[in-house]
């Protein structure tokens, strides 16, 4: 019994043993752990530096659509998926209540302007009238009379006037409601929803397009209806029958053109500017490319959770298209390099580049440390303003491969071990004879027992 705590003891010193071993094998010799090496000429070529993002293609244009004014559909033209050109009529609704408001300003404007004339010509014979008292009177009560009369046939013709201003303006209100009641396209595009059909009753809405910020607003006519010109962006309310009242009547979209909106982080989206070309890359269409350019960055940030606490925030780009393909459809998913800076010059590698360092080799052999002044760092490569010229050799440095990788997958690390531990390996550890010949602690040379 007295035997077991040297047993225990000469475990413990085996497991150390086990445990230089394996580490002699993963630290390895100088040579396999010293830094990998090759060597690269400096070239003159483009220095890149660029950020990523990824979205969804959207139509370069998409409007709604919406009558201006409130009425019956009578002819809708379109349907979903037909190209229109700007100004070709998609649809009607009843103008018969349009017209007779533009019939009424008209018999309107026709009263008011008679009035006017009677009011010019009872003014002109008024001054007559004025002027022969005036030559006539040898008292100055007639002539304060005849100032007075004058006086008040001015103030009459001048509100005549008035009243025919008024009734120009309700006629061309309500021309414009007439007008509305045919509804054009705004632009050339295709057709991508229609939400009503013949029967339903609209009302006027506002146009909107997605491709600006900017809405139009539609004025008044003498009947109180909205007459800005057959445009709608939220879409008209609606009655029981009519169209539906949470989109609008038509949409529009130039779908042969294509944007997309991508996120920023705030670290990346200070090096960003409108105008900075990109290119976007399409998974669906085969990763094809296609050059962009950046037409917009939003103001405002938005936030994301990424944890219980902590959320991220990143910054909305919109990129325009600058070319397209017969594959691309809207709504495909899509990742944009937008080049940050970009130079022409001295390049190389920047794992060459220790510091403001670089190691260049001779023809000889020979390896020299060689102090450099840099430009732009790319995202591979970097700009050598000076301490360079084309055609040097430099050496390119990286960190050794990991122990799974120099040895060749788990299979060669187990065979290595077995070299150096014997047959057992460490499988076999300190009972199946992993130390000495495949012995272990009993058949390492006839171990004692207790």
């Amino acid at each position: 019994m007295a035997r077991r705590p040297a047993l225990a003891t000469l475990a413990l010193a085996a497991l150390a043993t086990a445990a230089i071993v394996v580490a002699v094998i993963v630290v390895g010799s100088p040579d396999t752990s010293s830094a990998q090496e090759r060597t690269a000429t400096v070239e003159r070529g483009v220095i890149q530096s660029t950020v990523s993002g990824s979205g969804n293609l959207e139509p370069a244009n998409q409007t709604d659509v919406d009558f201006a004014t409130s009425g019956e559909i009578t002819d809708v033209y379109v349907e979903a998926g037909q190209h229109v050109s700007k100004d070709e009529i998609l649809a009607k609704v009843d103008p018969a209540s349009a017209n007779v408001d533009l019939a009424q300003a008209e018999a309107d404007l026709q009263s008011a302007e008679d009035a006017l004339d009677q009011a010019n010509e009872a003014a002109s014979t008024t001054t007559t009238t004025a002027t022969t008292a005036q030559s006539s009177a040898s008292n100055g009560a007639s002539s304060g009379a005849s100032s007075g009369s004058s006086a008040a046939s001015t103030m009459t013709v001048a509100a005549a006037q008035a009243n025919v201003d008024s009734a120009q303006l309700s006629v061309q209100s309500a021309e414009r409601a007439v007008a509305a009641t045919t509804l054009r396209a705004p632009m050339a595009g295709t057709v991508t929803a229609v939400n009503g059909s013949v029967g339903q009753t609209v009302s006027g809405g506002s146009s909107s397009s997605s491709s600006s910020s900017s809405s139009s607003s539609g004025s008044t006519g003498s009947n109180g209806a909205s007459v800005a010109g057959g445009l709608g962006g939220g879409g008209g309310s609606s009655t029981s029958s009519s169209a539906s009242g949470s989109s609008s009547f038509i949409t529009l979209a130039q779908v042969s053109r294509f944007k997309m909106e991508v996120s920023l982080s705030e670290s990346d989206i200070g090096s960003v500017k409108v105008g900075q070309p990109a290119t976007v890359t399409v998974n669906a269409a085969s990763g094809e490319q296609f050059a962009a350019r950046v037409v917009d960055i939003g103001v405002l940030s938005s936030s994301s959770s990424s944890g219980s606490s902590s959320s991220a925030v990143s910054y909305p780009v919109t990129l325009s298209l600058d070319q397209t393909g017969k594959r691309l459809k809207a709504g495909m998913s899509a990742t944009a390099d937008i080049v940050t800076s970009q130079v022409t010059g001295l390049a190389v590698p920047s794992q060459a580049l220790s510091g403001s360092t670089v190691t260049v080799e001779a023809a000889d052999g020979t390896q020299t440390a060689q102090r450099v002044q840099t430009g732009v760092v790319g995202d591979s490569t970097t700009q050598v303003v000076s301490g360079l010229k084309v055609g040097d050799k430099i050496i390119v440095r990286s960190a050794a491969a990991a122990l799974g990788t120099a040895l060749g997958g788990s299979d060669q690390l187990n065979s290595a071990i077995r070299s150096r531990l014997g047959s057992g390996g460490l499988g076999g550890g300190l009972a199946g004879g992993g130390l000495g010949g495949g012995g272990g602690l009993r058949g390492a040379g006839g171990g004692r027992t207790p």
